[in-house]
């Protein structure tokens, strides 16, 4: 899979995403987070930044962990009907990702 080519077409939404769904199960390192969720370092402290900020993500001083908060949660509920809603839209882009593969 190739990694660049795939996260261009990702919308600011798409990788919170992604983010938030890095980490609903357990609290996670950044590193794991950046993996599961593909982006980049840069992208990551970003979004994360942002999603504390927005109290959609928690972040724990003393282990340096992070984890999906409840609003977090309702922001994915949220994305997931809207993807079901607007199916064309999940689909045209898993379309453009695999002719860039």
């Amino acid at each position: 899979m190739a990694i660049g080519s795939e996260m261009k077409n990702r919308s600011e939404i798409e990788i919170m995403a992604a983010i938030l769904g890095a980490a609903v199960s357990n609290w996670e390192y950044k590193t794991t987070i950046m993996n599961n969720a593909s982006v980049s370092h840069s992208q990551l402290s970003r979004y994360l930044t942002a999603a504390v900020e927005k109290k959609l993500m928690e972040y724990s001083e003393v282990t340096g962990l992070y984890r999906t908060a409840e609003a977090g949660l309702v922001f994915l509920k949220k994305h997931e009907q809207l993807c079901l809603l607007f199916p064309a839209i999940r689909i045209s882009l898993k379309f453009q990702n695999s002719i860039l593969l």
